[in-house]
Order: C-alpha cells, then sequence, then structure tokens
C-alpha cells in the first residue's frame, strides 16, 4: 500500500478513536447524580428507658409517679435536612400508602399489646424518603399536621390521617401527638393530647375554621446530625417532667386547652411558651 494511503487510513482510525474516547467521557460526564435514600430513625423512650406497652416506669413527673403507657402516637412534617452552609433541602417523603402522604408523616411507637388496645398492631418508628446526594449535617422538622390536611373529613381522610384516635373534629383538627398513659393515682387514664385550639368559628365540630388561636404546632431543629446514623428519641418522661400526674383539675390530663391548669407544664416541653423544646433528644 502506498504510504500516503497509510497515513490516511491511520488518522481515520485515530479520528474514530478520539470520538469514541469523547463520547465515552460526554456520557459518564453529564449525567444526573442519583438522589440519597434516607431513612431517619426516630425511638421513644420513658426517662431513657426503651418505650414498650404494658412496661411500668418509674419516677415520672414531678410527683415521681410509677406509670405504665397505654398510647405514643405522633406527627410530624416538613421535614428537611440541613447542609454544612446551612442549606435547608426538604425530603421528599416516600407516597408508601400508609405512614406518609405528600409532606406528612405518622411515628406509632404502640403496638396494641396489653394496655394499648386503644392502638393499632403495626408500628413505625423511621421517616422514609429522598434527598439530592450532598452532605448533610442537620435535621428540622415541625410537630403536627399542616393545616392545609389538619382540617377534613377524617372519614374520608387517606392514611395516615384515617385514624379515629388521633382525631378531634374537623373544627379542631388532629391530635399531632397522642401521649397517654394510667397509674394508680389515675386509673382511668392521664392523657397528654397536643392539637390546635381556639379554632373559629366554633359551633359545630364539622365545621372547617378560618384559623386556631394556637395553632400549637412546633419546630425542632438538630445540628450533628448524621442521616445514617442518628436517632431522634421522644421522650414521655421529660415531656411529663414539670407536671404532677397525681393531679387532674381539669379534663383528663392536657387537652391543648390555654386555660386547662396541667397543660402549663406540659406545653412548656414541648417548647410552646417556652424557648427550648425538651420532648426530643437526638443520639
Amino acid at each position: 500500500m502506498h504510504s500516503s494511503s497509510i497515513l490516511r487510513a491511520s488518522g481515520t482510525a485515530a479520528l474514530a478513536l478520539s470520538a469514541l474516547l469523547l463520547s465515552a467521557c460526554s456520557d459518564d460526564s453529564t449525567g444526573p447524580e442519583a438522589p440519597l435514600a434516607v431513612e431517619l430513625q426516630f425511638a421513644a423512650e420513658v426517662n431513657g428507658q426503651p418505650f414498650s406497652c404494658g412496661s411500668s416506669y418509674a419516677s415520672v413527673g414531678a410527683s415521681g409517679t410509677t406509670i405504665t403507657p397505654v398510647d405514643f402516637r405522633i406527627y410530624v412534617h416538613n421535614v428537611r435536612l440541613v447542609t454544612a452552609g446551612g442549606v435547608e433541602v426538604p425530603v421528599e417523603l416516600e407516597q408508601d400508602g400508609q405512614w406518609q402522604l405528600e409532606d406528612l408523616a405518622l411515628l406509632d411507637f404502640e403496638n396494641r399489646s396489653g394496655p394499648c388496645a386503644n392502638g393499632t398492631p403495626a408500628t413505625r418508628t423511621v421517616v422514609r424518603g429522598e434527598v439530592p446526594a450532598g452532605e448533610y449535617t442537620g435535621v428540622r422538622f415541625t410537630l403536627g399536621v399542616p393545616r392545609s390536611l389538619n382540617h377534613i373529613d377524617q372519614t374520608t381522610a387517606p392514611a395516615p390521617l384515617d385514624i379515629a384516635a388521633l382525631f378531634w373534629s374537623w373544627n379542631g383538627g388532629y391530635k399531632f401527638v397522642r401521649a397517654d398513659h394510667i397509674s394508680d393515682a389515675r386509673p382511668m387514664g392521664w392523657f397528654v393530647h397536643l392539637g390546635s385550639t381556639g379554632c373559629t368559628p366554633g359551633g359545630s365540630p364539622q365545621t372547617v375554621p378560618t384559623g386556631c388561636a394556637q395553632e400549637n404546632r412546633v419546630e425542632v431543629a438538630f445540628s450533628g446530625f448524621n442521616p445514617s446514623s442518628s436517632v431522634i428519641v421522644a421522650d414521655l418522661g421529660r415531656l411529663l417532667a414539670n407536671s404532677d400526674v397525681t393531679q387532674n383539675a381539669a379534663a383528663s390530663g392536657c387537652m391543648s386547652g390555654p386555660t386547662d391548669p396541667e397543660c402549663p407544664a406540659v406545653l412548656s416541653r414541648f417548647g410552646i411558651g417556652s424557648p427550648q423544646q425538651s420532648f426530643f433528644s437526638m443520639r
């Protein structure tokens, strides 16, 4: 073959190889980075001891009472992870048809065993979703049901808003937290039901309100958070630390009423009327 033909052939091969390499590099560099799946871990405790239906816990509250929990369920929403630079990134929740709806999640620590007969057999201690790939060092969320979902018809609502035991009325909305216990002093129960109150217009329980005087949603934030290993703890003992749970002057415990004498000690531990919440901690 003539030398010029050899050179042309070699040049053609080199161009083809260069094009192939450029194409491969282009494919590797332009593909979108896969989102990061996250599973945020929650746990329930009573004064640092694992929560369990049927177990008894000593030295609870200002009265040092022995209690037996009978319910422990919590709604949270607006879950965000926080970058090292302080940027909040919403967690896109998995829509599983049971525990999570839109940006709302239900945490259920009871299992309907023993005295928790008012509950459900299934439990839930995680919030699942995804965020853009990146490094996250903090977490923030809102305790409660968002107003857009709080005043709906529970009888036709999708899960996890279809639970009658976590609902007051269209007017009052949902119980953001239900944390109930019994004791020798209060055998019929001492309950903590956190939710919105003072919702107007009042009147019929089926009236959707234009607003609530006490919305009672709480912002919770933790730094130094590792999405793959950190655990957010809800502690019933810490919630009741300033309460004499042997006493009951109005409703059975605290039903979030602003004039209920049992409520100030409880609501302050949620961070309502207090600069710092004490109900949640992180480990």
